[in-house]
């Protein structure tokens, strides 16, 4: 199964009555662990990152180790949450000048 939007999971939870945990990761290894208990227990999971996990494993590390974990555990609904984001940057003011005609 494809990374889902996480909306998805809350909704069918609370639908059905149901937690889903959330786990903040770093690495690899804390991936693999997340991802056999979900596989034993048939749950679905929410995998986080926060602002230190991404400075510490940077985005496309994390990124491409959710999809590997997509790829090897299919039956696995995953949803990838970056906890406390970097805002993005804020909007430039519209120009006050005139455009030359």
């Amino acid at each position: 199964m494809p990374l889902v939007p996480m909306r998805i999971l809350l909704d069918h939870a609370a639908e059905n009555g149901y937690g889903i945990a959330a786990f903040n990761v770093n690495d690899m290894e804390q991936i693999q662990a997340i991802m056999e208990a979900a596989k034993e227990t048939e749950s679905p999971v929410i995998v986080q990152a926060s602002r230190g996990a991404r400075s510490f494993s940077q985005d496309n590390y994390l990124r491409h180790l959710m999809l590997a974990a997509a790829e090897l555990y299919p039956w696995v609904p995953i949803a990838m949450h970056r906890t406390m984001a970097t805002p993005p940057p804020p909007a430039s003011a519209p120009s006050t000048t005139a455009s030359p005609a």
